[in-house]
This record gives structure tokens, C-alpha cells and sequence, in this order.
């Protein structure tokens, strides 16, 4: 499918048994955008139901996302139909906390622990965007990390209100479908979607907490180990929010979503008596590599596992003991590798098109005296990170800008995807081209 209305489309960004989310372009502007489209992917399904059924569904969630305005929801940008089928136009993010934490589509499979601090950033901004849902009376049920998408200035935005009930009725709810996702949705939400109320979503958040700081994940009649048996430096208040936030009687949780987030807000990250740092216990090599590659190649999926010693989750084995200085505001110099890098860029994330014209733009300027300014390979960047950290908000300062998440590398995957690296929890991701992220370039001392 080339076309749907007036949007180009460029890509697939999902599927689900009721629609197709596709990445498009808007006409005269160009403008990146999410398209969702009614498409059941069960013929059979659709017959029991009723396109018209579907139909109504689909409009009812375009209106419940139109009804509500806040900094931590998805926008609707446009309604429309195409071939008898409506579509809605959402705003497109290229990050999600389900591709942050390395959520696979087996969701029981271990995914990356995240710091303290960044876990505490996406809970609170949650539980904002829950607030404004539940004000208006908007019960999500379907609350998981890929759900909650990132912006690229790193704040959280609900998506995906197929399944939510408004005032009470149920105008999304087909008899016998499954009302959640498995693992996230809260134990009287399985048993009778009807009788879950707003604190099934704050259960939601509390096993996406435990999830975020151990990497596990586990069904509502599992025992759940406790926190500091999975992160040893985790517990006391942490523990306490987490088990009343996912406890399995509703009436054991918190009221709403604002006292959840004015208990959250009281929860350490900073208290090096209860958080150690990582960095004490990784594995580094005896000394940092002789030559690595500075030239940009192809890097298949396959393959960056083994050139770069990564886990499953993309994440270093082993760290090289790198050796900067910041160098001013802007660079610092690696003088094991004799590389300056640019500790912040522009400022701002741009596509990986725009990441090269900006380095093109470096060159023509002579910045800081040098013209040969590139980005750098998967194997330079992971020559310089660093274990993740508890105590400040980015792992690989003062190399890095604290503002940076999400750097560019010079390799690409394939025609659409080059590689990025999370510079906040140090571990590399494929990426489309036409997705944002922040430009860190390279440049040699010679």
C-alpha cells in the first residue's frame, strides 16, 4: 500500500488484530506521522463481529484521544476514510519505553534494567498523562511499555486507546476478547473487564516500575521475588511503593494516579548509602584497543553482537577503559584514541540525513579549527561508554552532555535503519533513518 487519503505511506509500524499502524508522510508539508487503520487481520473475527461493530470502535477511540488535551497523551492530527475503511493521523514518535528496556515480543524474556532516575522520570510522566485520562473519566486497560511512547525531547505520551472505557460504558469491549496485555493488566481486569476501575492502569504502572529496575516480568498469580533479590541496591521505600502500586487487590493500591505520583516523588535516587554504582562491578578489558575502525560500513543485526561483544540485549560485555578530559562547554578529547568529540552537538535530534549535513556544516565552517569533523562507528562509541549509573542522569558524562540520550553512528542496518546508542543506559539500537536522535560528531587530533 503506497497510498491511504492524501498520506504517502513509507513504512509498517505494527499490527493488532483490529488495525494497521503505518508510518506516512503528510501531502505539501512532509511531515512524519503514525496512520492507523482499520484492517482486522482475522477474517473470521470480523465476520463474528461486524465491520460496522469495528467501525464504531475505531471512531469511538479517535474521539476519546480527540477529547483530551495534555503534554502526556497523544495527539490526533486528522480523521478520515479510505476505501470505505476510516483511518486516524497521529503524531509519529520514533522511541517507545517498550524498545528503551528491550521488551521482545516474548514479554516473559528478560528486558535491560534501567537506572533509579530514568525509571522515576517515565513513572512520574505516566501517572501525569493517567491523571488527565482519569479526570475525564477515561480508564486506559492497556497500559505496557510499548504503549508509552518517548518524544525526543524525552517525555512519555499514551498511545493506543483501543480498549478504554469513558463514563462508564463500554463501547470498546467485544464479548470474549481479551481487555489488557498479559502480564500488565491488573487481576480483576482478567477476570471481568467490566468491574476494573482507574486503579487497573495504576497497577499497570507498578508492574512497569518492577519491570523498568529488574528486567522481569511476571503474571498476577506468580510470586513476585522481592525487588532487592533481583537489584540488590533497590529496596526499602522503592519496595513498599511497588508492591502497594501492583497489589493484587485493587483496594490495597493507591487511590488514584496523583497520590501514586506524590508517593513517587518522595522515592530516592541520589542516596549513595542505598544506590551503588554499577561501574564497581562491570567487566573491562586490560586496555583499550590498538585501532578501531573509523570508516562507515554496513553492520547487519546479525552480525554486531559478535564485532562488538554485546549481550542479547545489546548491551557491552565488557567496557574499554577509556581515558577523556573535557576539552571546553562543547568537546572532549579521548587521548587513548587521539578523538575530539563533540560532547552535545546541535543541541537538538535530527534524522540521520540532516545528522550528516550537519557534520558537512562543521567541516565548511572549520569548527573548532577542524574540517574533518564525521560521526562516529559503532565501534568507536563503543570504545567510550560506560556502565550505567544510580547516581547521575547520564551514564557517560562528562563525555557526553547530560541532555543527550540517543546518539547517531556513522553505520547503517540497511536501507531504512542506521544504528544508535542509548548513551544513557549504553546499549545500541537499530533506528529508521527518518527517526531523531542527537548528533555527537568525531574528529582526530591530526
Amino acid at each position: 500500500m503506497k497510498q491511504i487519503g492524501r498520506y504517502e505511506i513509507t513504512g509498517r509500524l505494527g499490527r493488532g488484530a483490529m488495525s494497521t499502524v503505518y508510518k506516512a508522510k503528510a501531502p505539501v508539508t512532509g511531515r512524519l506521522v503514525a496512520l492507523k487503520i482499520l484492517q482486522p487481520r482475522d477474517d473470521i473475527f470480523e465476520a463474528l463481529v461486524g465491520n460496522e461493530r469495528l467501525k464504531e470502535m475505531f471512531i469511538e477511540e479517535g474521539k476519546i484521544m480527540g477529547a483530551v488535551s495534555h503534554d502526556h497523551v497523544a495527539k490526533i492530527i486528522d480523521c478520515d476514510e479510505h476505501e470505505g475503511q476510516p483511518f486516524m493521523v497521529l503524531e509519529y514518535f520514533a522511541h517507545s519505553i517498550g524498545s528503551f528496556i528491550g521488551e521482545a515480543y516474548r514479554v516473559e524474556d528478560r528486558s535491560r534494567m534501567i537506572s533509579l532516575s530514568r525509571t522515576k522520570h517515565y513513572l512520574d510522566q505516566t501517572l501525569k498523562g493517567l491523571e488527565r485520562l482519569h479526570f475525564a473519566e477515561i480508564i486506559h486497560r492497556d497500559v505496557k511499555p510499548f504503549n508509552l511512547m518517548i518524544t525526543n525531547d524525552d517525555r512519555v505520551k499514551i498511545i493506543d486507546f483501543g480498549l478504554s472505557r469513558v463514563r462508564g460504558e463500554e463501547k470498546m469491549l467485544i464479548s470474549g476478547m481479551q481487555v489488557g496485555s498479559p502480564c500488565y493488566a491488573a487481576p480483576e481486569q482478567e477476570r471481568n473487564p467490566k468491574e476494573a476501575d482507574l486503579r487497573a492502569d495504576l497497577y499497570s504502572v507498578g508492574v512497569l516500575g518492577y519491570r523498568m529496575l529488574t528486567g522481569h516480568l511476571f503474571t498476577s498469580s506468580e510470586k513476585r521475588p522481592a525487588l532487592d533479590m533481583l537489584r540488590p541496591e533497590v529496596r526499602g521505600p522503592w519496595e513498599k511503593f511497588l508492591q502497594k502500586s501492583s497489589a493484587k487487590r485493587a483496594g490495597n493500591r493507591f487511590e488514584n494516579a496523583t497520590i501514586m505520583r506524590l508517593a513517587l516523588e518522595k522515592l530516592p535516587v541520589l542516596q549513595k548509602e542505598l544506590f551503588r554504582e554499577e561501574r564497581d562491578h562491570a567487566v573491562f578489558y586490560p586496555e583499550f584497543p590498538a585501532q578501531v575502525r573509523s570508516e562507515s560500513v554496513r553492520v547487519m543485526l546479525k552480525d554486531i553482537r559478535g564485532i562488538l561483544d554485546l549481550d542479547d540485549l545489546f548491551r557491552p560485555r565488557r567496557y574499554h577503559p577509556s581515558n577523556f578530559t573535557s576539552v571546553s562547554v562543547s568537546v572532549a578529547e579521548e587521548k587513548s584514541s587521539g578523538l575530539l568529540w563533540q560532547r552535545r552537538g546541535p543541541g537538538f535530534t535530527i534524522n540521520w540525513q540532516q545528522a550528516h549535513e550537519y557534520v558537512d556544516h562543521l567541516n565548511a565552517l572549520s569548527w573548532e579549527g577542524k574540517t574533518n569533523w564525521r560521526l562516529p562507528t559503532v565501534e568507536e562509541v563503543n570504545t567510550v561508554l560506560s556502565p550505567p549509573l544510580h547516581t547521575v542522569s547520564c551514564s557517560n558524562w562528562p563525555l557526553f552532555d547530560s541532555s543527550v540520550h540517543w546518539i547517531w553512528t556513522a553505520d547503517h542496518c540497511n536501507k531504512r535503519q542506521a544504528w544508535i546508542v542509548d548513551v544513557i543506559e549504553s546499549f545500541f539500537q537499530r533506528l529508521d533513518r527518518d527517526g531523531s536522535a542527537s548528533v555527537c560528531a568525531v574528529s582526530s587530533l591530526a
